[in-house]
């Protein structure tokens, strides 16, 4: 998926919306149309499929739909909102900043599209202007949900732990059953080394309801990160017989978290960074304990 892509409706999209019609024009008249394209061929039927694919972390097949949404309606913000956040997901932060303009342009008070362009002006290292955004979404809407995870989450790119533990422990509290607020959550335990309260938050996230395929990828890489960090800041190398065993553990539930979020299917490129770092500790663990070390391995042999 490129920013100059340009989608070419196909028979699961704008094509079975006239197939549709010309059933029912067929078979039942003419006086039906306007009814199953009301129903079916709508922008907001197209942007609702969108957002089931983003959910899936099917971006390709995202863009399609709110492409076809815009081809209904070259203004409807819930296409245009969605197709900035595709493109956001995929790195295209010109792309999506141009989809989520044009959405404020219409309606600047738009909270997603708002959203959208704080999470371009981050990645584009802007955090003034991403606290413009978001400053203003929050005049509009004190206690909308999403805007606090943005401002939780701008908190945490600057650094600000104690407001961006407040925030995403206020969204748990009202929210629990959403992973994305407890990932936001482990993320700060994670920083300031609460490593248990950490791990709890993501096996917590693992079983919510409301768990888009990008957020489970994201909580198992996660989880290996904090039980790698746990692991460095547990091993004692003055004491070899108390620390390795249960270092190693940790160990190896890292390595099973990383197996974890490749099988999902989203491509995340920390992950290759965060094996790496569990190996360079394994290794770490061998060399200073090569005894303790040598015994775990053949516990584990079959």
């Amino acid at each position: 998926m490129s920013a100059e892509h340009r989608y070419s409706p196909s028979m699961t999209d704008t094509g079975s919306c006239d197939t549709l019609i010309f059933i029912f024009a067929r078979f039942f008249g003419l006086r039906w149309i306007g009814l199953v394209f009301a129903l079916s061929c709508s922008a907001d039927h197209y942007a609702a499929k969108g957002k089931q694919a983003v959910d899936a972390h099917e971006l390709a097949s995202a863009e399609g739909h709110f492409r076809a949404g815009l081809g209904r309606d070259p203004s409807h913000l819930a296409s245009l909102s969605g197709l900035g956040w595709v493109y956001l997901l995929a790195g295209q932060h010109d792309a999506a900043n141009a989809a989520f303009e044009h959405c404020l342009a219409t309606d600047d008070e738009h909270l997603d599209c708002l959203r959208g362009s704080a999470g371009v002006a981050s990645a584009k290292a802007n955090p003034a202007m991403a606290k413009t955004r978001l400053t203003k979404a929050l005049r509009i809407a004190p206690h909308d949900a999403g805007v606090i995870s943005s401002l939780a989450l701008l908190a945490l790119g600057q650094g600000d732990m104690a407001s961006a533990l407040g925030r995403y422990q206020t969204l748990v509290d009202r929210q629990p059953d959403k992973a994305e607020y407890r990932l936001g959550l482990a993320e700060v335990l994670l920083r300031t080394k609460r490593f248990k309260d950490a791990l709890s938050q993501i096996q917590a996230g693992l079983v919510a309801g409301h768990r888009p395929k990008r957020t489970t990828a994201m909580l198992f890489q996660t989880q290996s990160r904090v039980l790698v960090a746990a692991a460095a800041k547990g091993f004692d190398a003055g004491r070899c017989a108390e620390t390795t065993k249960p270092v190693l553990a940790w160990l190896d539930a890292a390595e099973a978290a990383i197996q974890n979020a490749n099988q999902i299917g989203v491509k995340l490129p920390d992950l290759p960074v965060v094996g790496r770092r569990a190996r360079r500790q394994r290794a770490r663990v061998a060399s200073a304990c090569p005894e303790q070390s040598e015994f775990s391995d053949r516990s584990k042999a079959p």
